[in-house]
């Protein structure tokens, strides 16, 4: 093979000649093979489907060939090139690889009518058939391989697939064409061969074979027609150049070669048979046509998959968000392997045990586990190894743990990292990480069992993989929570082909793992001697730069080092970089001997050496303090900016000098971040048993850093701006490289600082006060808010630290406290919004803060900003919702991933989405629903009542099945990765139903037990309360006045019981009961009548915490921390699972609490009461300490946080404002109440100013219009009466109130009042008439019964005639007079450009102030089979002679988003949108540009604790909302604009709304 060939080869050419040696030797040819069988089958078959195909290849063999038997040298499996060989390769790691197979042999006895069209119409059927390439993979470009008169079959393929319109598709994919001595004009062989097949009365002529003949019919029409249609793929024509046998060559070079522009030539030196077959994959032909086939992959790259590769990467940077990623991967693995010695570690992939383990068959241990003793080089192994199986092209995924780095500590982490990348890897597997992202389901990073059960359990682990998954795991010693992974993993089912190697120290804890989960694994240690091979390797590498004469000395130096080395890498590299300092053999001596030989010793060395130089000492120092303490590596210029801040020196070329400067205990990878160079150096400087001045204190280091950090945030690069006015103006302010540390990880240090130090206390607060705003903004920029929650949690480790020592007076306590609640609260409240649009921190967001908040209190010295005349709330509110079902009780919820669900005692089931709280689906049970449970995944949802069980979709809103129980269900669960449904009965029954078919897999019954004598005990009760387990696979039973029971579930055995006491008579009646869902926890709680709420441990029946608590109603967080009581008199209380420490209080005085779920991630929980379902979202649940070098926190010192205290203050429900209308002078609005009452509040102050009515009957009010030209308010209530009274003012707030000038009640239903622009007609729209009063002489003037009957349509004002109104319907439009409702325009109507059958009923009509545009809106979620829809008319075009108008523009894919739009503000259509942003859209904007502009923020709470909204723009522009029985009005807020393009709108919303107050369908 010549230079370049092999220069060519590519890293995978060792592996590849391993694995070609390793298919020779371990798979012997296969004995009894029939011919057929060898040849290969007909047809397409797939050899290769990578996990993420983006190519497709096909190899078709020639004449007399097979699909298997033309691409092998041998019948042995590892001469099959396409299939062992092309795999392995690294550009082939996106290629899918088939081989085609036809009916081609002449020796068959029998003739054949089959020619070169047959066969490549067969291949063309094929493709477009394929499950792979025909339906999954419609768009991979197609690579196409012809060998001999396969060639000619590839070129029909193309020529057929461009003349069939049914084929150009597959026309439009060919890029490439290979042609492996192609007979393109005919072979003088194939003459003599059809002579022969003609004389031989045995064999019979083959139609296919006289296509070979040069100059044949058939051959000069493929290569006319090819001609003219080849252009745009790639040609490429390989000769022969041997001959074969006495045949000579068998196509000569001119007929190989189609001479046609752009072909590429090139010669193979093999005869006609051996162009395609290798004998190993150093072949030098091999090695030819594979290079090209890379040169067709590049193409492919470079131009097909350009834009795939661009979505890929945006894809990517979403997940990368999404899951908390800090940083790629890659770069630890770069780090790991760029100190390898070429030909190191191979010692561990040659062994057959590692082999068995890669490739062993399925039975096979699928776990690997290398422990070695520190400073071995596992790390590297590691590389090698993830190195060795990607040159494999494996899918492999690879995580580097290092203890106390942020992101690189804990198996939540870990887990977070192995789905990104196996998203990079796998299409399906990233489409389904976007879907649940997209979906807003929440899970807490923190929380490795909220992202097994979200992302793995029900997504990854439920996608059918193409080739094995391998996992490689670096350091698991240094996992802060080891313990919990091996659990999570023995529980995989072991048909997901994932295999997994695991590097650590010598750990019996993680031995007694393994053995303890029973999980097969393959143990292997690294040995000295392999250690010393190594270490050998790496001393000659480095040989060169020894200073040394001769290549003796330079031996004899070597086995010196690798004698002293003990097999300690790490110690030999520290040597090895002294020694080439060194440029005498005097100080070599020197260096050798007296080099300690242990580690310890040989940092002490370096340490004095350090402080010899008075100059650098202090700066290594700094250097070292920053790399050691640092939450993650620095980068070199952020090294470089940290050290310009705590030693006023600016480096030069650090990233040179940094390992000098510190004697080498740092370096800098080939990703330029200065690292460590082992997790022992770092032990060694914490360490106090040995006297240098360089050894560090864990506080004072953390200080010192805090205050750079804090430095940073104080000056001008974070200064908060004062004056902003558009909210899309985004600072783009340049700030250092050093920004993003100090930002992020500032509050990590201040929580391991001494306590006792002012200074830095004086420092957080002046940054906290000033340039708070901005470092909110920028964390929020990240879209991850982590950083947030854990500085507030920071703080308050910092505050109750220092409180130990130092009064927690003074105002910079003070502050810094309020700050730590803030934080929390939010993220709470508005963590949507700040990822949303994180500038709106600075002048949106805290307007709507509480007025006690520091956060408000902050920012209200900001000039011209939005004004908020608020509500009388003046601290955080936990309760951001509440839905209420007047009609029906609320019996149970349940919450999974983004959606909950509610069950009433109506046999109704509503399913909501929880970030809108949106109402989804609405589901008939059939009977009142006591049992609600989602699957794993959210896929179904199982409800249970007293006779029935029900399976859902969650996503189509249908019933799978149901099945009729014997006796009320008492608890439901999903079982075994959602295949079965469990559910527990008060005759003591426990079901198993397959959830795919609704059958019964398995039963069985439990009862009582006597506790003497362990025996069944059969006294008539029912149980009362049930629980189950799943990972611990147990039943809690409770019967009255019994002990609670446990049952193993697997073999029905009862197995435990618990007592409160050792008194068991009497027992205490029991409340609750339930599991801590996390196994290793192993803990479960119960609430007994006498108040008690314990915990206890069911497998030992020990008490380890108990507390009075009242309750009635217990609930347990997912992540397993937070237990939730409530009790009979409406207070809720959350407890510390297993501590029961207080965290927090409600007390809500209402009705008894029913039941309590927790959301997904555990931030979240629903409590049911009466018809009302409240969602709290307190900040008490933001209670992890986060993850890193968790030991440098004293938590002995730390005060355990106080419990929070809320109480919900209660309001007089009748006083609820129900209609709303402003006067025209903006100073008041008018508000109809509940209780039928009408006020006046005032716009200044939000507060009711006077009282000016009252209806009797005490029948909320509905609708309220006012009248400036009459001073008239019309009135109407839900009963259908209509009121209208003249207020005449008479001072600023005050009104002289007339007798009603009307008061009538109107037959029906009113679903609209319209006042004449003049005040003197009012019409009054109802269900079953139109009616029109005459306000002059309050008679009914005309009444026109069912104007459209069967249609729902509004009424409008004409904006151009006072004298006419226009009525509006999904589909057409009329004209009527004002003063007798007579019908103006044509009897056909007006043709609206409108499609009614896919359209949503006409919920808003209004015009422009400028009277140009009629403004229709039909977004009623009631119609959820259709769609809504924004529609812009000119006004112009409504005359009576009118017969059709188009719409001028259409923003329907705006209407979706809508929520309830305020009215008209000049030429803007205001509108809340379903996130809660104010928003509008210019109808009279002749840009047409499709956008829409974001004005102001407000709080979800404010407008989803009431079924029924208020709200309203003034012709002033401020904005009025109705919060209960108060008003909210929002000021300047339109001043404000973010301009958003239709294309940018981030969520995709869902069409319901929440249900009316007082009906049980939505409006």
């Amino acid at each position: 093979m010549n230079d370049s060939a092999r220069s060519s080869s590519f890293t995978s050419s060792s592996f590849l000649s391993r694995r070609f040696n390793g298919l020779k030797l371990g798979q012997r040819e296969r004995v009894g093979e029939t011919s057929d069988e060898v040849r290969g089958p007909f047809g397409l078959t797939l050899l290769h489907e990578p996990s993420d195909p983006l190519i497709d290849f096909i190899f078709v063999h020639g004449l007399r060939g097979g699909s298997r038997k033309s691409w092998s040298k041998t019948e042995s499996p590892a001469h099959y090139w396409p299939k062992e060989w092309l795999p392995a390769e690294p550009r082939f790691r996106n290629v899918r690889i088939h081989t085609f197979g036809y009916n081609s042999d002449w020796l068959e006895r029998k003739g054949s009518n089959l020619t070169v069209h047959d066969f490549g119409q067969a291949l063309l059927g094929e493709i477009q058939n394929s499950p792979s390439m025909g339906q999954r993979g419609q768009d991979t470009p197609l690579v196409l391989v012809g060998h001999s008169m396969g060639g000619l079959v590839i070129k029909k393929v193309l020529l057929l697939a461009k003349q069939n319109p049914n084929y150009r598709q597959i026309a439009a994919r060919i890029h490439s064409m290979f042609f492996l001595a192609v007979p393109h004009r005919g072979a003088d062989a194939a003459r003599f061969l059809n002579n022969v097949l003609k004389a031989t009365i045995s064999h019979g002529a083959k139609s296919y074979v006289e296509s070979l003949i040069p100059n044949s019919e058939a051959i000069q029409i493929i290569n006319d027609e090819f001609r003219h249609a080849y252009h745009g793929v790639q040609l490429w024509s390989f000769f022969e150049t041997v001959k074969t046998t006495s045949l000579g060559i068998i196509v000569e070079k001119d007929s190989a070669i189609l001479g046609l522009p752009e072909e590429r030539i090139q010669l193979l030196n093999a005869d006609h048979r051996h162009v395609c077959k290798y004998e190993d994959p150093l072949d030098s032909n091999y090695c030819s046509l594979r290079n090209a086939f890379v040169f067709a992959i590049n193409s492919i790259e470079k131009t097909w998959l350009s834009p795939r590769t661009d979505e890929h990467r945006s894809e990517m940077k979403l997940l990368s968000s999404y899951l908390g990623l800090l940083e790629r991967p890659e770069a630890d693995l770069a780090s790991a392997i760029e100190r390898k010695t070429e030909g190191s570690c191979c010692w561990l992939t040659d062994k057959p045990s590692f082999q068995d383990w890669q490739e062993g068959p399925k039975n096979s241990p699928t776990y690997y586990w290398l422990s070695g003793e520190p400073a071995t080089g596992k790390s590297t192994i590691s590389g090698h190894v993830t190195k060795f199986l990607e040159d494999s092209n494996c899918d492999c995924s690879y995580f580097f743990f290092k203890h106390g780095l942020t992101g690189k500590s804990t198996v939540a982490e870990l887990l977070c990292s192995m789905a990104w990348q196996m998203a990079l890897m796998n299409t399906e597997i990233r489409h389904k990480l976007l879907e649940i992202r997209n979906d807003g389901v929440s899970i807490d990073k923190a929380d490795e069992r909220s992202i097994w059960r979200i992302i793995f359990i029900t997504r990854i682990f439920r996608t059918e993989m193409r080739q094995p998954n391998f996992w490689v795991v670096d350091a698991m010693d240094e996992c802060t929570n080891f313990s919990v992974l091996l659990p999570l993993l023995a529980k995989i089912d072991k048909q997901f082909p994932l295999r997994m190697f695991i590097t650590s120290r010598p750990s019996l804890a993680i031995e007694r793992s393994f053995s303890q989960e029973k999980i097969p694994v393959i143990t292997t240690q690294i040995e000295m001697k392999t250690s010393l091979d190594d270490i050998k390797l790496f001393l000659q590498a480095h040989a060169a730069y020894l200073p040394v004469e001769n290549e003796v000395e330079r031996e004899t130096l070597i086995k010196n080092i690798l004698k002293k080395s003990n097999g300690n890498f790490l110690w030999t590299s520290l040597v090895v970089q002294e020694l080439e300092e060194a440029h005498s053999e005097q100080r070599v001596h020197e260096i050798l001997d007296s080099v300690p030989p242990e580690i310890d010793e040989l940092y002490s060395r370096i340490m004095d050496q350090l402080l010899a130089k008075p100059a650098n000492a202090e700066l290594a120092k700094a250097i070292l303090r920053w790399v050691v303490c640092a939450s993650r590596p620095l980068s070199v210029e952020e090294l470089r900016e940290a050290l310009k801040l705590d030693t006023g020196q600016m480096l030069l070329k650090l990233d040179k000098s940094a390992g000098a400067i510190c004697g080498n205990l740092v370096y800098v990878d080939n990703q330029s971040r200065v690292q460590i160079a082992h997790q022992t150096v770092k032990e060694f400087l914490f360490r106090t048993d040995h006297d240098s001045q360089i050894t560090m204190s864990r506080h004072l280091e953390h200080s010192r850093i805090a205050e750079i950090c804090l430095k940073y945030l104080c000056g001008d690069e974070m200064k908060t701006p004062r004056f902003r006015r558009n909210t899309s103006s985004a600072r783009q302010a340049k700030r250092c490289a050093f920004a993003s540390y100090a930002t992020s990880y500032f509050s990590e240090h201040v929580a391991r600082s001494s306590s006792s130090e002012d200074e830095l206390l004086i420092a957080l607060n002046s940054f906290l006060q000033n340039n708070a705003f901005t470092w909110i903004e920028v964390i929020a920029k990240s879209q991850d808010l982590t950083s947030l929650t854990q500085t507030a949690k920071n703080l308050r480790v910092y505050l109750d630290r220092r409180v130990k020592y130092r009064p927690s007076l003074g105002i910079e306590v003070q502050h810094i406290s309020k700050w730590a609640s803030d934080l929390s609260h939010l993220v709470a409240q508005f963590g949507r919004t700040l990822l949303e649009t994180p500038s709106a921190i600075h002048f949106l967001i805290p307007p709507v803060c509480p007025q006690e908040s520091i956060i408000f209190r902050t920012f209200k010295k900001y000039p011209r900003c939005l004004q908020v005349v608020s509500l009388s709330q003046k601290e955080w509110d936990h309760r951001i919702s509440c839905i209420i079902v007047p009609q029906a009780q609320t019996l149970t919820v349940t919450c999974r991933d983004n959606k909950f669900a509610l069950g009433f005692s109506d046999g109704t089931v509503r399913i909501y989405q929880e970030t809108t709280f949106q109402q989804q689906f609405e589901l008939s049970h059939g009977e009142p629903v006591r049992c609600l449970v989602f699957a794993t995944g959210g896929q179904y949802l199982a409800s249970a009542g007293g006779r029935k069980i029900s399976l859902w979709s969650t996503n189509l809103g249908t019933r799978l099945w149901a099945v009729r129980v014997a006796d009320q269900v008492l608890a439901l669960d999903f079982y075994e990765d959602d295949k079965t449904l469990t559910a527990i009965t008060k005759a003591s029954y426990v079901g198993f139903w397959e959830v795919a078919t609704g059958q019964v897999v398995n039963s069985s019954t439990f009862s009582d037990v006597d506790e003497d004598f362990q025996h069944r005990y059969n006294h008539q009760r029912s149980p009362m309360y049930a629980a189950f387990s799943p990972g611990l696979n147990l039943l809690g039973v409770i019967f009255r006045g019994r002990p609670v029971r446990f049952w193993d579930l697997e073999d029905n055995e009862f197995v435990g019981q618990f007592y409160k006491s050792e008194e068991v008579y009497p027992a205490p009646f029991i409340h609750d009961f339930v599991f801590n869902p996390k196994p290793e926890v192993n803990l479960a709680a119960v609430a007994y009548q006498d108040g008690d709420v314990v915990v206890f441990d069911p497998e030992t029946q020990q008490i380890v915490a108990s507390v009075d608590a009242d309750a009635i109603v217990l609930a347990v967080s997912p992540d397993g921390t937070t237990l939730a009581t409530g009790s009979g008199n409406g207070v809720i209380k959350l407890y510390d699972f297993e501590t029961l420490t207080l965290l927090h209080q409600i007390n809500s005085y209402q009705q008894a609490i029913r039941a309590i779920a927790f959301n997904s991630n555990s931030l979240r929980f629903f409590d049911i009461r009466g018809d009302h379902c409240n969602i709290w979202e307190p900040s008490a649940l933001v209670r992890r300490i986060g993850a890193g070098d968790d030991s440098s926190i004293d938590l002995s010192e730390r005060l355990e946080d106080g419990p929070q205290f809320t109480t919900v203050n209660a309001y007089d429900e009748d006083l609820a404002i129900t209609a709303m209308v402003a006067h025209h002078g903006g100073d008041l609005i008018f508000c109809g109440r509940e209780n039928g009452s009408i006020a006046a509040y005032s716009t200044n102050t939000g507060l009711c100013v006077q009282e000016l009515s009252s209806h009797r009957e005490a029948v909320a009010i509905k609708f309220l219009v006012w009248d400036e030209l009459q001073n008239l308010l019309v009135i109407v209530d839900i009963a259908g009466r209509v009121v209208v009274r003249k207020l005449t003012k008479i001072a600023s707030a005050s009104f002289e109130i007339d007798r009603p000038s009307m008061d009538k009640r109107c037959s029906g239903v009113v679903r609209q009042v319209l006042l004449s622009v003049d005040g003197k007609r009012l019409l009054v729209s109802t269900d079953e008439a139109d009616e029109l009063w005459n306000l002059e002489e309050a008679l009914l003037a005309h009444k026109s019964i069912s104007i459209l009957p069967g249609f729902s349509y509004r009424w409008i004002n004409h904006p151009k005639d006072s004298t006419k109104l226009i009525l509006v319907s999904q589909f057409l439009a009329k004209i009527f007079d004002w003063e007798t409702l007579s019908e103006l325009s044509k009897p056909e109507a007006i043709s609206l450009a409108l499609n009614p059958t896919s359209l949503q009923p006409l919920t808003n009509l209004t015009s422009s102030n400028q009277c140009q545009y009629i403004c229709m809106i039909f977004n009623d979620p009631r119609a959820t089979d259709m769609a809504p829809a924004l529609r812009i008319f000119p006004v112009q075009s409504f005359t009576p002679d009118a017969t059709h108008i188009e719409c001028t523009e259409n923003y329907d894919e705006l209407a979706i988003s809508m929520k309830v739009v305020l009215g008209m503000f000049k030429s803007l259509l205001v509108f809340l949108n379903h996130s809660g942003w104010i928003c509008s859209i210019n109808t009279e904007d002749t840009r047409r540009d499709r956008s829409y502009n974001k004005h102001f923020f407000i709080p979800l709470q404010w407008h989803n604790t009431v079924e029924t909204m208020s709200m309203l723009v003034t012709k002033q522009g401020s904005i009025a909302l109705a919060v209960r029985d108060e008003i909210a009005i929002f000021y300047h807020g339109l001043d404000f604009e973010e301009r958003v393009g239709f294309s940018e709108m981030m969520a995709k919303h869902s069409t319901r709304m929440p249900l009316k107050r007082g009906a049980s369908t939505p409006v």
